[in-house]
């Protein structure tokens, strides 16, 4: 077990055994959002490095969530990942910025996990652009959700018996 002491609050874990860890719910994921994700992590060399003095793979996260904060190629797309690590926060979970992102010491979240024993989770967070080289799913905006809702609602009519 390592012990270091960050904002103030000593943090305990096991960097070898959070490092073998690797379950279905921590397996690199391959959707489009993850891997976005994933390339802006890699390419900032600081955070990966102090990622892996916890036994992070940064690849390895057990849930990312991601959502676009806009509708157009050029929009924003924030990003929270969240890697477990086995140990624990001795303190009250704590937040702060570095590296260019937000990470979040935290005892507990909801994320999909089959950990047992003592641990805590590093969530990390920012609003990054779309940098793979292929083009980008866009999430279907409010007004082609009408325009869907109301060709379905054409099409009901049409077969709705009389």
């Amino acid at each position: 077990m390592q012990t270091v002491e960050i904002n103030s609050v000593k943090i305990t874990f096991d960097k070898e055994k959070t490092k073998e860890y690797r379950t279905d719910f921590n397996k690199s994921c391959d959707c489009q959002d993850c891997r976005n994700y994933y390339k802006h992590i890699e390419e900032n060399k600081k955070l990966v490095e102090f990622l892996s003095e916890f036994g992070i793979d940064y690849n390895c996260t057990e849930e990312v969530f991601s959502w676009d904060l806009g509708n157009d190629n050029n929009s924003l797309i924030h990003h929270e990942g969240y890697y477990g690590v086995f140990g624990k926060i001795e303190g009250e979970e704590f937040d702060f910025e570095k590296f260019g992102v937000k990470f979040t010491f935290q005892k507990g979240a909801s994320v999909p996990c089959d950990r047992t024993g003592e641990y805590f989770w590093i969530c990390i967070e920012g609003d990054f652009p779309y940098i793979l080289d292929e083009e980008r799913d866009l999430p279907i905006s409010l007004s082609q959700r009408n325009q869907k809702s109301n060709i379905v609602s054409k099409i009901k009519s049409i077969f709705k018996k009389n």
